[in-house]
């Protein structure tokens, strides 16, 4: 049966004009729905919610501490932060040379055991090597980009992250 047909049987059952209410329904949906949209889009932003247009929210560095607003290197900055919120774990940290990428490895060890790999490295990097060796051991990874823009990795991101994957 094709479409045509379909409709005629329809017309028979619910009366002559159905296929005309079924269009003409379709298209109040469509219009309806276009209008809408157009209400969306073309109403005034609100002032309290728009950052200026010459600024993006990504350029507002926030109060709160983070690797931006910090007197030193970001390593300094993870460092510091490890180190203040996790005091009960030993924390080491070293560079670790990728065959193009440098990136800052920190372990946590709690009773001589490693219990979480952190690797800090830029956001272009597409090095795995780490975090699919951990994969497989079992150990727990985490990974913060040091340069991604509008990531500011605040204290509270950075703990908050770091808690969870050490079952806090």
């Amino acid at each position: 049966m094709k479409g045509g047909d379909i409709m005629g049987l329809f017309s028979k059952i619910f009366g002559n004009d159905f296929e005309a209410k079924v269009v003409k329904g379709a298209l109040n949906d469509i219009m309806g729905a276009a209008k809408n949209n157009s209400d969306v889009n073309n109403r005034e932003p609100d002032e309290e919610k728009t950052p200026a247009a010459s600024a993006s929210i990504y350029d507002q560095i926030p109060a709160e501490e983070n690797q931006y607003n910090f007197n030193g290197s970001y390593t300094d900055y993870f460092d510091k932060v490890f180190r203040e919120e996790f005091p009960e774990y030993e924390i080491t940290h070293k560079k670790a040379d990728y065959s193009r990428t440098t990136a800052t490895v920190f372990t946590f060890r709690f009773g001589g055991n490693v219990v979480l790999i952190v690797e800090l490295m830029s956001e272009s990097s597409s090095i795995n090597k780490l975090r699919t060796q951990c994969k497989n051991n079992g150990t727990p990874y985490l990974r913060f980009y040091y340069n991604h823009r509008g990531w500011w990795n605040t204290r509270a991101y950075v703990t908050e992250r770091t808690g969870k994957a050490l079952g806090r």
